[in-house]
């Protein structure tokens, strides 16, 4: 693995703002009226999948509206995932801001006309707080950091809830056709390893890893008895959540929502901690080490909702199976643009390709 350089972790492929800011002025003027601006164009740190932009609109009365574009990926530019559906963000939004307490954005508007910016774009409520920071990652200092540990204990406590919240959402009691097709799989989580087989197939380009391969045989050979199905938000880490006060105030990134075993979402947040936490040992700095383990996030979970989570090891490794892909993919674009070369061993491009062999040994 490539050093940890900010400066390698940066994304070229994103637009530039001032580039972008003309012709989401003239969005405006024809979504919110003649005489309407556009000012305050910026955009966060996090986020490796697509683009956010922040932006006021100064309507014509003076008022001003504090909002966020999310943007499809432009095509030519290695985009982490093969397909990009805006509308099923916005559906899952909405229905968690409907029928839970979890701070799903609210989203004012979905423009599916790519003239404007070149591709699709959705548009929320721009919502004040502090994520835990990607690059470089919040275990090699920042306000997690600096914390204390009864500050980081309510952090816990908070962010699993959210987790809560959004599993009382099932096939059962709401529509997820919109998720699963008209014909939703007798298995939940068949369907998401097939899932991740199609993904594979697609970002590999042609390429072998075969310590991806080798991951998919273990989970098949170890696959436990599968559990009930819930809308599982996906992309559950503490780094697409924004905080005030460490409590959540914004649950982001829906691009990866899918249905399945709660364990789903509760192994993928605990999972990224130990990504980042592993890449803090390698580095020599202290890192986090006890904080978000899966004990005390499966207790947690357990004393909120009353659901016991199977041990979370197999969801833990079905996790790094999924990381393991968005790595390739994010490392392939990497090389395109000039930030890494092609190593000999292709599951070098796996960053935490040493870690991963050891869940499975």
């Amino acid at each position: 693995m490539a050093d940890l350089d900010p400066e390698t972790m940066t994304t070229p492929w994103r637009r530039d703002p001032a580039e972008t800011a003309p012709a989401l002025g003239r969005w405006a003027a024809h979504v919110f009226g003649a005489g309407t601006r556009v000012e305050d164009i910026g955009e966060p740190g996090n986020g490796m999948s697509s683009e956010t932009v922040l932006f006021t609109v100064i309507h014509p009365d003076g008022t001003p509206d504090r909002l966020v574009a999310r943007l499809a990926p432009l095509p030519d530019v290695y985009p982490v995932f093969e397909t990009y559906d805006l509308e099923l963000q916005k559906r899952c939004m909405d229905l968690v801001r409907e029928r839970t307490t979890a701070p799903a954005p609210v989203c004012r508007h979905l423009e599916s006309d790519p003239s404007w910016l070149g591709t699709p774009f959705l548009v929320m409520e721009r919502v004040d707080g502090d994520a835990a920071p990607d690059v470089p990652p919040y275990v090699f200092g920042g306000w997690v950091m600096d914390a204390t540990p009864e500050q980081r204990d309510t952090l816990l406590r908070t962010s699993v809830d959210v987790l809560a919240q959004v599993h009382t959402i099932t096939p059962t009691n709401a529509d997820l056709s919109f998720i699963t097709g008209p014909h939703p799989p007798a298995s939940a989580m068949t369907a998401q390893l097939d899932g991740q087989r199609r993904y594979y197939e697609w970002a590999r380009e042609g390429v072998t890893y075969p310590l991806i391969e080798r991951t998919f045989d273990w989970l098949a050979a170890h696959r436990p008895e599968e559990p009930e199905a819930v809308l599982n938000w996906g992309d559950s880490r503490i780094g697409n959540m924004l905080y005030r006060d460490f409590n959540p105030v914004g649950v982001l990134d829906w691009e990866m929502a899918t249905v399945g075993p709660r364990e789903v979402d509760i192994a993928w947040m605990v999972f990224l901690h130990r990504f980042f936490q592993d890449l803090a040992t390698r580095f020599e700095f202290p890192g986090l080490p006890d904080f978000m383990t899966p004990e005390a996030v499966a207790d947690e979970y357990e004393r909120i909702t009353g659901y016991t989570p199977q041990p979370l090891h197999w969801y833990e490794v079905f996790g790094a199976l999924r990381f393991a892909i968005v790595s390739v993919r994010t490392s392939t674009r990497g090389m395109a643009y000039g930030q890494m070369e092609q190593p000999d061993d292709p599951d070098d491009l796996i960053m935490f390709r040493t870690l991963l062999d050891a869940m499975m040994s």
